[in-house]
């Protein structure tokens, strides 16, 4: 059997004679795996592999739809193929998935707490109140909401409307790092970095909030997560049009040998990405 049909063959498998387990744990199952992928060392076969667990995932939803663990796994790993494996930024592919990841986040929020519903639709006076009134139980479902929220607006920065969304975001990650700073690995200042990155300062960003917080989640992750350079290269550099960082970004992650399992798969992406990037250097600083 080839191994497109053996992977067909698997998710049928998992569909069918393991529908009565996934009914049990299924957000158990959707964690464990989610560790599993961080710990894999080969993009292409958990880029191979992923689409059949997140139809996996959508199909538990069908039945389980106000369950918010599984929402907000399913939301985590949606936006995580996303980020990882759809080749070109601001495509159509990144656009719809990122769109499905935050849906899901929205509606796995919401349903953990009221005060996690509609954050979209309120002003940003109304927005910074509701904030307050989270307390520590909360961390984890704002702090999808909003990651996947921070993905669909970089997918959709092009946009204006989606970029009308930065504040309110970043009011969210902003509590979440205050609440709790060591949240994911310090994961939430890269989201905050990315933000920060999305415009020059003459279009009101704030590129030295970006470069404080990039330093912050190089700092949390001890050095560990290559993806945090590459990121910081290529929006934070580029923004800035600092060739010397933007190289000597990219040429640590080429040259480090870390093998963390926390960070293997992303650190596999992570070098494609700079030797990808450190062929476009002429074209980017000319």
């Amino acid at each position: 059997m080839k191994p497109a049909g053996a992977l067909v063959m698997a998710a049928l498998f998992f569909l069918t004679g393991c529908a009565s387990l996934l009914d049990r744990a299924a957000t158990n199952f959707a964690n464990d795996l989610e560790s599993a992928i961080r710990a894999y060392d080969e993009p292409s076969a958990v880029a191979a592999a992923l689409p059949a667990y997140l139809l996996l995932m959508e199909a538990r939803l069908e039945s389980r739809p106000n369950d918010p663990g599984l929402r907000l796994t399913t939301a985590r790993l949606t936006g995580t193929y996303a980020a990882l494996f759809v080749d070109q930024s601001g495509s159509a592919s990144e656009q719809r998935l990122t769109r499905r990841a935050l849906a899901h986040a929205r509606i796995g929020a919401c349903r953990h707490s009221n005060t996690l519903c509609g954050l979209e639709q309120l002003d940003f006076e109304t927005l910074e109140q509701r904030i307050t009134e989270l307390g520590n139980a909360q961390v984890e479902p704002a702090y999808v909401l909003a990651t996947t929220w921070t993905s669909w607006i970089a997918a959709h920065s092009d946009d204006f409307r989606a970029l009308a969304d930065l504040p309110r975001v970043e009011a969210l990650l902003d509590w979440v790092a205050a609440t709790e700073p060591g949240h994911d690995d310090g994961a939430v200042y890269l989201y905050l970095a990315v933000l920060n990155s999305q415009r020059p300062p003459a279009a009101g960003g704030q590129p030295r909030k970006a470069r404080d917080y990039f330093e912050k989640a190089l700092a949390a992750s001890e050095g560990h997560n290559f993806l945090i350079n590459v990121l910081m290269a290529d929006s934070y550099a580029r923004l800035m049009f600092d060739r010397d960082l933007y190289v000597a970004l990219l040429e640590e992650v080429m040259q480090s040998d870390s093998d963390h399992p926390d960070y293997r798969l992303i650190n596999q992406v992570a070098r494609s990405r700079a030797q990808i990037l450190l062929q476009q250097t002429e074209a980017i600083f000319d």
